[in-house]
């Protein structure tokens, strides 16, 4: 054993803390990825089954909770039908969004059901104007009676006031009572349309993907992780072997 003396040395001693330390840390990051993945695919899953169900009239799943209209939680995803007319005059544009890599906003347009329920529509994506306090301008939606088939959304609701100073017409996020503020707005919920009769979408709207059921990159990851919590313990080793023999060569010299 006194040719292992040497780990008692202060150099040592920090080398062998460091790849204690870091062995722990990998750990801990690899589980971390293991669990992401668990919940992406309990997630995709919830996904899929409501993808897979055949579309309902919006009606049948938005029920009055107080002054309020809402939908189940569980409605995340589900396909609807919905038949009313285009509120245009109430119509936003949502900042900041996103698609293939391009800067783009929402076009939202409050849709107005045989029933009366006021409900928000993301028609699709358009691209941002030349500057940040401009709009784009985006063509009228038909007049008269609309059919529009589309996805659930929930609506995140507000943690802190919203912003004061954005342009006219344009908001930071869907709220759907801040774009129509009425007992008769679908509060909790709203709907990405992905057709419609008469045709609601022009030249410059792009309709929004349907959501992406993978797994994503969570499995290589943490088995990264778990690579590098090998190799460290194989680079100690290395190490470890490297300082004997060069202490042997020393020794016969």
């Amino acid at each position: 054993m006194s040719a292992y003396k040497f780990l008692l040395a202060p150099r040592w001693i920090a080398i062998t803390l460091v790849c204690l330390f870091m062995l722990p840390a990998f750990q801990a990051l690899s589980n971390w990825q293991w669990h992401r993945l668990s919940d992406r695919q309990i997630y995709n899953v919830q996904i899929q089954e409501q993808i897979d169900k055949a579309p309902v009239l919006i009606e049948e799943v938005v029920t009055a909770t107080g002054d309020v209209k809402v939908v189940p939680d569980h409605s995340q995803w589900r396909t609807v039908e919905m038949t009313g007319v285009w509120l245009q005059s109430d119509q936003v544009l949502v900042r900041k969004k996103s698609l293939e890599s391009d800067l783009g906003l929402w076009v939202v347009t409050p849709l107005k059901l045989t029933d009366g329920t006021i409900v928000m529509v993301n028609r699709g994506w358009t691209a941002a104007a030349n500057s940040a306090i401009d709009s784009p301008v985006v063509a009228d939606v038909p007049i008269g009676t609309i059919e529009v088939l589309g996805r659930l959304r929930e609506v995140i609701p507000r943690t802190k006031p919203g912003p004061t100073d954005l342009p006219d017409g344009q908001v930071d996020r869907i709220i759907p009572l801040e774009i129509v503020d009425s007992p008769e707005t679908l509060t909790n919920a709203y709907v990405e349309m992905t057709a419609s009769r008469p045709e609601s979408k022009s030249a410059d709207i792009r309709t929004l993907p349907a959501p992406e059921v993978t797994e994503g990159a969570h499995r290589s990851y943490a088995l990264q992780w778990m690579f590098f919590e090998i190799m460290t313990v194989i680079g100690w080793v290395i190490l470890v072997r490297n300082e004997l023999k060069e202490q042997r060569r020393v020794t016969l010299s």
